[in-house]
């Protein structure tokens, strides 16, 4: 008879107490009114407006982006982009100084000078004079590669120019998967927001419940304290997924180049699966992959060369340095003729190395020690993308196991609640089994769209630490 009656007084409850704020400062909900309470646990949570939810709380107007437009944005203003192509550029220009230095060096000099006054020869005073002289000197002078040094330089020059290149290209797949990253990461803490956003209203009207139950005589402290509880944790929930949403906006545009308190919104509702790798390879397939296409990788090894090249550079201490020299002077006074003469000359130097030859040998040793740091660097280089691969590739098969599975998870949370309210609406269960099903839910769905983020961003990192990441690839399986 008791459960009789307790049927009833819920089933004819006016939701009253949704005049009550549902989250109070800083949060406030909107108030439906004039409903049950069954139809506002079936009803009022879907006409929630999530961006306008999120722009009344944060404050702020937000501007509304897809994931090919952020990366557009990015390849145009990104600033670590613009560094590295700034960098490029200089390395080409020293490149190109480095040739100029096969070219003989030109150069001109000349002088006038007036000369007056009386010639003292043998003890007698001559006439005086006035005289001006006249010297004009053409002069063109070539190192004949100074021992080789320039050759060395020349092509130590150009494959630091080839690294320089390769770390550009670099930048800007990095800059794609960061930016392709954070997206997803931003669309994740919106949907979670969402999610936790139902959470709260449905904890605040198990809360109402219990108050109200506990007013009427068929509720304990217990319930309310318990309903409290769960209540202050549903909007812990609610503020850090906020505060996430901030987080991950800030990261997207900061990595965009644009305003890094540009507020930024994903206009997905919902995220689905982005397929990028063939599933048919393997980890050896992805690092062969990584070895032959990633731009950091010939970076390293040009890098290297360099590094080669600048120990040649130091052994052309020990060669003879040949000189060719070539003038053509002009010399005269203006009261007599102005004549030429010509001067060929070979020179050849030679030194046994800098300081006497202790002075380069250790210049030689530093380099090669230079050398296997490079090397090392390389070989950890290739140990750290194969242990990213493997995770990566991990993350990925896993992580497709799990959709399926949370998938399933929601669609059962889903026939839980239907059966819930179904049960309740013909009298023969209560409200609390309502918000037990719907707590399930949120916990099945908050695991399913992190799954799904998660393999999304498993595919990114595996297209990337593969070497074979580019715009057009993300933007052509990119279908929201």
């Amino acid at each position: 008879m008791v459960s009789l009656i307790l049927i009833i007084f819920i089933l004819n409850m006016n939701f009253a107490f949704c005049a009550e704020k549902l989250f109070e400062s800083p949060i406030d909900l909107p108030v439906k009114k004039d409903c049950t309470l069954s139809e506002f646990c079936e009803k009022f949570i879907d006409d929630i407006d999530i961006e306008k939810f999120i722009r009344k709380e944060l404050k702020n107007d937000y501007k509304v982006v897809s994931l090919d437009e952020c990366i557009d944005t990015a390849l145009k203003n990104n600033f670590d982009i613009a560094i590295k192509e700034h960098t490029y550029k200089s390395s080409k220009y020293e490149y190109q100084n480095s040739l100029s230095k096969f070219l003989p060096v030109l150069k001109t000099t000349s002088y006038i000078a007036d000369y007056s006054g009386q010639i003292l020869v043998g003890g007698v005073l001559n006439d005086s004079f006035h005289e001006t002289a006249i010297s004009v000197n053409f002069t063109a002078e070539h190192k004949l590669t100074e021992g080789g040094r320039q050759i060395f330089e020349a092509k130590a020059s150009k494959s630091l120019e080839r690294a320089k290149k390769h770390d550009y290209n670099f930048t800007k797949t990095e800059t794609i998967y960061l930016v392709s990253r954070y997206y997803y990461e931003m669309l994740l803490a919106k949907l979670n927001i969402e999610i936790y956003l139902r959470n709260l209203i449905e904890r605040n009207a198990q809360l109402a419940l219990a108050k109200k139950l506990q007013k009427s005589g068929f509720g304990t402290k217990f319930d309310v304290i318990r309903s409290e509880t769960e209540s202050a944790q549903a909007k812990v929930n609610l503020l850090e997924a906020l505060n996430k949403f901030v987080l991950s906006q800030s990261r997207l545009a900061n990595v965009m180049g644009i305003e890094v308190n540009m507020a930024l919104m994903p206009f997905e509702d919902d995220i689905k699966p982005m397929h990028l790798v063939d599933e048919k390879l393997n980890i050896s397939d992805f690092f062969a992959l990584a070895v032959e296409n990633r731009e950091d990788l010939k970076g390293y090894k040009d890098l290297i060369s360099y590094e080669k090249q600048i120990k040649n550079v130091y052994m052309t201490d020990f060669m003879p340095k040949p000189l060719l020299n070539f003038q053509e002077q002009f010399q005269g006074t203006l009261s007599t003729s102005i004549r030429p003469n010509y001067i060929a000359a070979a020179f050849v130097t030679w030194q046994p190395g800098e300081n006497t030859i202790m002075g380069t040998v250790t210049k030689i040793k530093s380099q090669k020690e230079k050398i296997k740091i490079r090397t090392l660097e390389f070989q950890n280089k290739l140990r750290e993308i194969e242990q990213i691969l493997v995770d990566a590739l991990s993350v990925s098969d896993f992580s497709k196991k799990e959709m399926l599975v949370t998938k399933q998870r929601v669609d059962y949370s889903n026939e839980s609640i239907k059966l819930a309210m179904l049960r309740f609406n013909n009298g023969k269960g209560i409200l609390l089994d309502i918000i037990q099903a719907q707590s399930e839910m949120t916990q099945a769905r908050i695991e399913y769209v992190s799954t799904i983020a998660k393999y999304n961003i498993a595919q990114l990192q595996l297209l990337y630490n593969s070497g074979t990441i580019t715009d057009e690839k993300i933007i052509a399986n990119y279908k929201p």
